[in-house]
Formats: structure tokens, C-alpha cells, sequence
């Protein structure tokens, strides 16, 4: 919009042009307002707003008309606006959906009857279609040395720690395999650390576990906890015995590693000494989602599960002198003995 200057107030009055003189042989107007000023030209105030003073010329002022922008113009500024408003409805929708980071592992909690029966009771029909499995590291076989023993059973033992994906991966094949020999208590229920490789495995936790068998002995140490409040708050938890300590390292020399997670000594003749399948094939799976899966042999985490169950159940069998029949004569676990080269 245009503006008008305000005159100038440096002297106290109005521009404007100078009064004229007046011509000679002509006298200057009468004076017959008060104090020698003019009357006024009308009712009221001068027309310049300023009482006793004379009014300005009426003087048209022309300001330029607005701007005008042309269609395409305004079209582009809709299309952009439309455009931020999307974008911003974007940002509120994938970081208002964003999930919380959690702050704290959820402690072991007992696991349901419901579903460690799911887990223990896979039919046979669908262990003898998995077979050892698809993408299934097997473990390793030793012969010739002492065999471990436990109250005059072979010797089952599994080292693990509770903050570990590889042994939360572990775990649900050592349940699954195991109950083939006996029966399962004071399992719990918990997942691998949330600040670690394939953070929120769900799993169990053998803390507490027990398995109640006439032929075979478990024995289980989770050597460190679960991280607590970040990474690496976990502590050391269940201690190791100087002869477990021994196993551990020896045969770790012997298969030319390093100690790690998940160790399990079948009997010191096979052994687990890393990961038999890759815990992300369970990401994102709770517990019932995982159980869930176990009657259909073709799905990927059936494939791996009962793939490496069959594996240490072969391998228990070895020991056992094929005892029970039933179980060390059934289809899956003699696909993965004759893999073993174990019959």
C-alpha cells in the first residue's frame, strides 16, 4: 500500500508555495479576524486540522495500484504449502510411532506349563521333516576322551550367560532336545540383552532349570546376568567350578577359539561352541510366537530349532547307549547321528 510522506516539521508550518506579493496599486486584504489573522473559510477548523490555521488545497493523491500475481505463481505457493504439509505430517507420524527406547531388562519370569509343552511336545512326523535343518551350524564331535559324567549319568553341561542372543538361540533347541530324555522345571522366561547383537531375543533362562531324567544328567551355569540399565551392566551371576572352568578352556584350545557363549560339553565326545543358527531368524517373535511356529516344519525358525535339536539329541544318544529307543531311533535324530557320523 502506498504512503504519504508527513510534512515537514522543522519550522512549525506547512510547505507549500510562497505567498504572493501583491501587485502594485492593489491593497492586501482587510483583516478581520482576531489579532489581525483571516476569518476562517468555513464552519469549524481549517481544513489542514490545525485550528486557526488555512486549510491546504485539496490535492488528490495517487498511490500505484497493488500487485497482482500472475496464476502460475500462485498455483506453485499452493503446491508448496501443500507439500509441507505433508512433510510434517510425515515427521509426526514416524516419530510419534517411533517405539520407546526401553531403559531396563525385564527380569526371568516363570514360564508357563503352556508353553514349555508347546516346546517340548514337536511331533515326530515334524522332526523327521526337518532333519538337521536348514542354515544349522553342527556341532563337533571328539573322540577318545573322558567321558563326563554326573551321578553316574553322561553329563550334559551348558554354559551360558543370560545377556547373550547366541545362547538365547541355544536354549530353545536345548529344551526342545532334552525333554526327550526327562521333564523340565523352574524354567523361566526372558530375552537376550536389549543393548547387544539381536537385541530382545526371546528365550529361557536355565538359572533355576532342573531336568528330571533316569538317563542323562543337565548341568547349567548362566555365568553372567542380563544387562540391567545399558550395555555392559551385566555382572557375573552363577560361578563356574574349577573343573567347568577347565572343560571350558581346554577344549575351547583344542577347537582352536576363544571361550565364548554358548558352551555345551555333550559327555566331552560333542560340543557346542558358538551359535547353531542365527538368532535373527527369531527377531521380533516372543515366546508363543516362537512356540506357535514349531508345528510347521517348512517355517524357517522349525528349520532351526528343531534342525539343532535333533543334532544334540543325537548327540545325548551317543552316550546313552540309544536309550530311550524310541526317542534315539526316530527318523530326525538318526538323519542328524549318520550327519555326525555317530552311527
Amino acid at each position: 500500500m502506498s504512503q504519504v510522506k508527513p510534512p515537514s516539521q522543522g519550522s512549525g508550518q506547512r510547505s507549500g508555495p510562497p505567498a504572493r506579493k501583491p501587485a502594485p496599486g492593489q491593497r492586501a486584504p482587510g483583516k478581520t479576524g482576531p489579532k489581525g489573522r483571516p476569518p476562517a473559510s468555513g464552519k469549524g477548523t481549517a481544513a489542514g486540522g490545525s485550528k486557526g490555521r488555512a486549510g491546504r488545497p485539496n490535492k488528490a493523491i495517487t498511490a500505484p495500484p497493488p500487485r497482482r500475481f500472475s496464476p502460475s505463481t500462485l498455483a506453485f505457493v499452493a503446491v508448496g504449502v501443500v507439500v509441507v504439509i505433508v512433510l510434517v505430517f510425515v515427521v509426526i507420524t514416524v516419530t510419534g510411532s517411533t517405539p520407546k527406547k526401553t531403559t531396563a531388562a525385564p527380569p526371568p519370569t516363570p514360564a508357563s506349563s503352556a508353553l514349555v509343552a508347546q516346546v517340548t511336545g514337536v511331533s515326530d512326523t515334524v522332526a523327521a521333516t526337518v532333519g538337521t535343518g536348514q542354515n544349522v551350524t553342527a556341532p563337533q564331535v571328539l573322540k577318545g576322551q573322558p567321558l563326563l559324567t554326573s551321578g553316574g549319568k553322561p553329563e550334559v553341561l551348558f554354559i551360558g550367560a543370560e545377556f547373550c542372543p547366541y545362547c538365547a538361540a541355544e536354549r530353545w533347541a536345548a529344551v526342545l532336545a532334552l525333554s526327550r530324555f526327562g521333564t523340565w522345571s523352574g524354567l523361566k522366561e526372558t530375552t537376550s540383552s536389549l543393548w547387544d547383537a539381536d537385541p530382545g531375543t526371546a528365550t529361557f533362562s536355565f538359572r533355576d532349570a532342573k531336568l528330571t531324567s533316569n538317563t542323562v544328567a543337565f548341568v547349567s551355569v548362566e555365568h553372567e546376568t542380563n544387562d540391567t540399565t545399558g550395555p555392559g551392566t551385566r555382572t557375573n551371576f552363577q560361578p563356574l567350578t574349577t573343573a567347568q572352568s577347565k572343560l571350558w578352556t581346554d577344549y575351547a584350545a583344542k577347537f582352536g577359539i576363544n571361550t565364548g557363549y554358548p558352551f555345551v560339553d555333550i559327555g566331552n565326545k560333542v560340543f557346542v561352541t558358538g551359535p547353531s543358527y542365527d538368532p535373527a531368524i527369531l527377531a521380533g517373535l516372543n515366546q508363543q510366537d516362537i512356540a506357535g511356529k514349531l508345528a510347521n516344519p517348512s517355517d524357517p525358525v522349525t528349520q532351526s530349532i528343531v534342525g539343532t535339536a535333533n543334532y544334540l539329541t543325537a548327540a545325548v544318544c551317543s552316550l546313552t547307549g540309544n536309550q530311550p529307543a524310541a526317542v534315539c531311533s526316530a527318523a530326525g535324530v538318526h538323519k542328524a547321528a549318520v550327519a555326525l557320523k555317530l552311527s
